[in-house]
């Protein structure tokens, strides 16, 4: 029974030792098939199913704040500030008190003193140095507007002898300022009311262009930035544009960045009209005191007074300027806080704020 066993067992192994092989190749071909027929399938259904929808704010949007929007809502930045200039601005304010009010003052009192001029030509001396400054920024302006176009000019003009708002007004307010002068003391009696008139003359057509850009109108030509057609910004934001973009060395970057925050925030432009109506009420305020002043005082007084109360009243609506200017940024960033606790953005570019 042991050796049967033994036999059988013999005859299993010479069967296993004799088994053909598989051939690899047919081994390797079979795999293959396998590995294609998974990546059509694989293929097949990335064809078939569609791919996945984005929306189309989702890479950059201010819309709605979700838990990755960690900075909150703010309003397009101006770069300019006032304090970067601060020894330009010293130096220019004291250039104005000494060329327009302390050297006509020692002049026409210390000729009145100690010569036998007659008025009108002591007036001719005293006032020759009145403006000298104002006079000497205006071919400067001209000279960067038309030498950099590309680096000053306002935003759209292509002309090289486009200049800017701020320019041409300068340019009418000068001879507004000049003509009065120069009529007042060329004659043998002089118009002692007109030469103390003179700056509620330039006054008066501050108010007026502050006045009548309250109306927002459509404009009938270019005002710098602003093609013909468009609508009207208040007199104080061209002043801002033109002033800080050329004679602050901005250049039209700030054109750009002042656009850009007149058009993203209404509380910014009620802030502007607000600084506009102020400065006014300020004109009409001055233009009415300097008139009482002319009128109501001796000559002799009235030339010092009239020239410091100039200066005394740019420093009072300065002053208010800088409080108004504070609150309205103040409500501005308050503002941008709701929009931003509330989860709201994209604000609406013709929203005003009362």
């Amino acid at each position: 029974m042991q050796a049967q066993r033994s036999e059988e067992d013999h005859r299993q192994d010479e069967r296993n030792n004799h088994r053909i092989p598989e051939d690899p190749e047919k081994t390797n071909t079979h795999h293959n098939h396998d590995h294609d027929h998974e990546m059509a399938e694989s293929k097949s259904k990335e064809e078939t199913e569609p791919p996945p929808v984005s929306h189309p704010h989702s890479s950059n949007r201010i819309s709605t704040l979700t838990d990755e929007d960690e900075s909150p809502l703010r309003p397009p930045p101006l770069s300019f500030s006032p304090w970067s200039k601060k020894t330009s601005i010293l130096i220019c304010v004291l250039g104005l008190l000494f060329f327009d009010l302390a050297l006509p003052c020692i002049l026409y009192y210390t000729l009145s003193a100690l010569t036998s001029l007659s008025i009108a030509v002591n007036l001719g001396i005293s006032c020759t140095s009145l403006g000298l400054g104002e006079l000497m920024e205006l071919p400067l302006r001209a000279y960067r507007l038309v030498k950099y176009r590309s680096q000053y000019a306002p935003l759209g003009q292509e002309s090289k002898w486009g200049f800017d708002f701020l320019f041409w007004w300068y340019l009418i307010a000068t001879f507004i300022g000049i003509v009065p002068y120069v009529m007042s003391t060329s004659l043998d009696s002089p118009i002692l009311w007109m030469f103390l008139m003179t700056p509620g003359f330039l006054t008066a057509f501050a108010v007026l262009t502050t006045g009548v850009s309250l109306f927002a109108f459509t404009l009938p030509v270019r005002v710098s930035s602003d093609a013909k057609g468009e609508r009207c910004k208040p007199f104080v934001y061209y002043v801002m544009e033109d002033f800080v973009a050329v004679d602050a060395g901005q250049m039209r970057g700030y054109r750009e960045e002042l656009r850009a925050r007149w058009n993203a925030s209404p509380v910014f432009r009620r802030l502007l009209w607000d600084v506009n109506l102020w400065w006014t009420v300020g004109g009409i305020v001055f233009t009415a005191a300097l008139a009482g002043m002319t009128w109501g005082l001796p000559f002799n007084v009235a030339y010092g007074l009239s020239l410091g109360l100039l200066f005394v009243w740019i420093g009072l609506w300065a002053l208010g300027t800088w409080w108004l200017v504070g609150r309205g940024l103040s409500r501005e960033r308050q503002w941008y806080t709701k929009l931003t606790n509330a989860g709201v953005g994209n604000v609406d570019p013709g929203l005003d704020i009362v």
